[in-house]
């Protein structure tokens, strides 16, 4: 494979924007071409962010042979399909989170992923920061002992128009997939394994999604992960990780800059990890790095880590009768 890596992206929407703003400063990496519904928008998008190419449509994009990986940022009802069309068109994919909307689809992608030998992998930005990759590395060092309980809330103040895909259930909306998989994550990062037990409740919009959601879930030797999500109450967004000789607390969890970490009996110790950009350079170096050493898969983001995840989301879900259309 040629040393630049590069990159599509299928969709052109707020957060295709600050990731191709972030790849600019990617050494090694390029934005080739982009698609959108509509060539116009696809044409402006490649204007500003300096693309060779806008795609009229998706599948032109994943016939491209200039490509070597696609980043799929359309709305979550979309990601399987997209994604699948990548993997079968050859192309290495990078797809926003949640990668499905339920995990039987994600495990169909794995499957064709790892039978056709291409990369994929969710983009789960938080994991690639520096902030966490270090708190990952401070927790397994036994800075305040074995983890005990994580207490994780998300919470925003989203309006509740027609067709936004914060309430849109044709989207596959909701607290849940857009804001708590951010807390199940960070559980998973500390705890790093799945939960024996899942548990949840939540308060929907009348079309019938989540708008407010609480999950508790019991890992191995009692361990609990106590996690909210909502789409219209805003709350501090904070992790708090409790061990036995101590605690860590995280403001802006999910896109840490510092935390603090309390040993029993001293002083807070604040740990400073700025980022750069808004974030996601981080998660396409790592999708180079992959790429360039013929892995498939990443290990800061696993893919059966992903598979898990979105496994815990079905049975919360399962629990409160929320079904999305079209889902098998």
């Amino acid at each position: 494979m040629d040393k630049t890596i590069r990159w599509g992206i299928l969709g052109c929407g707020n957060i295709a924007n600050k990731f191709a703003a972030d790849l600019q400063m990617v050494s090694g990496s390029t934005l080739r071409a982009v698609a959108a519904q509509d060539l116009g928008r696809a044409k402006n998008f490649a204007k500003k962010y300096k693309a060779e190419k806008a795609h009229r449509n998706y599948t032109a994009l994943v016939n491209d042979p200039d490509l070597d990986v696609v980043y799929v940022a359309t709305t979550h009802n979309f990601h399987y399909e997209h994604t699948a069309l990548c993997l079968a068109g050859n192309k290495a994919v990078l797809c926003e989170k949640p990668i499905c909307v339920n995990a039987q689809e994600a495990q169909k992608l794995v499957e064709l992923s790892r039978k056709k030998n291409i990369f994929l992998m969710e983009a789960m930005w938080t994991r690639f920061l520096p902030a966490v990759i270090r708190l990952k590395k401070d927790i397994e060092s036994g800075i305040i002992g074995t983890p005990q309980l994580i207490q994780a809330d998300f919470g925003i103040t989203k309006p509740a128009e027609s067709g936004s895909r914060f309430y849109e259930k044709n989207l596959a909306a909701g607290a849940l997939l857009d804001l708590g998989i951010y807390t199940i994550n960070i559980a998973n990062i500390v705890f790093g394994s799945q939960p024996e037990g899942v548990s949840g409740y939540a308060q929907f919009t009348d079309q019938g999604i989540d708008k407010l959601s609480t999950y508790n879930l019991i890992y191995s030797d009692g361990r609990q992960a106590l996690l909210s999500a909502a789409i219209a109450l805003p709350t501090p967004h904070q992790a708090r990780i409790f061990g036995d000789k101590g605690r860590i607390v995280i403001d802006d969890f999910y896109h840490p800059q510092q935390y603090q970490v309390i040993q029993n009996g001293t002083k807070p110790q604040l740990v400073k990890e700025g980022f750069d950009g808004f974030g996601y350079l981080y998660e396409a170096r790592e999708v180079q790095r992959c790429l360039l050493g013929g892995k498939i898969e990443s290990t800061i983001c696993p893919l059966d880590e992903t598979v898990s995840i979105m496994h815990v989301m079905d049975d919360l879900r399962k629990q409160w009768g929320l079904r999305y259309p079209n889902e098998n």
